[in-house]
């Protein structure tokens, strides 16, 4: 089977799988595609092409597929869903391991320990320095508010936001150079609703 549609047929199988979480306000099919996207315009502009991209394709269609199983620590569940549908198809060991790591490394907060996880990471968490990334956290509240039962106020919610765009670092000089300008503006919008609310 050429990469390529091995890609095609994951995709088929991840939009099939993701159908019944697909009332999800964030963690949704449209998400997983905005990911997947993402990683193939970074994996061109950073220069990783083959296997390499191939397979950063396919953990980016995986990355969330933990959510049809359990809400919390769905990353792990994500990986062994891969991992169960690479045998299936035959797939070679050493890179079901490598995407069972590039999945774990969207894990909030982790390392990265090569291009390949920080292509991820920044696919991942783009959206931090979109202009859409004050659309895309109160749909995450809304997520776990609803679906995950967590019942964070917008109080909370803020300082989380804020905790997160302050802390996280786009990895890639491609993302340095397309999202640190808004993701800088982003942050300092979220410090004045922080300081208003007070």
């Amino acid at each position: 089977m050429t990469e390529q549609k091995t890609i095609n047929n994951t995709l088929r199988y991840i939009l099939d799988l993701l159908d019944p979480i697909n009332h999800y306000p964030y963690h949704n099919i449209n998400h997983t595609l905005d990911v997947y996207a993402r990683v193939g315009y970074l994996t061109d502009k950073e220069w990783i092409f083959g296997e390499d991209k191939t397979d950063l394709l396919l953990a980016a269609l995986f990355h969330d597929a933990g959510f049809t199983v359990q809400y919390m620590n769905n990353e792990t569940v994500g990986a062994q869903i891969a991992r169960t549908y690479l045998e299936r198809i035959w797939y070679k060991e050493t890179r079901i391991q490598k995407i069972e790591r590039l999945i774990l490394a969207t894990v909030l907060f982790s390392e990265t320990h090569d291009i390949l996880e920080e292509i991820i990471q920044d696919a991942d968490l783009d959206n931090l320095g979109r202009k859409d990334c004050f659309i895309k956290t109160l749909l995450v509240r809304k997520e776990l508010n609803t679906i995950a039962h967590m019942n964070i106020s917008k109080r909370k919610w803020l300082e989380i936001s804020y905790n997160l765009i302050r802390t996280y670092q786009y990895r890639t000089l491609t993302a340095k150079w397309e999202r640190d300008n808004i993701k800088t503006l982003n942050t300092k919008k979220l410090e004045e609703k922080i300081t208003f609310k007070k």
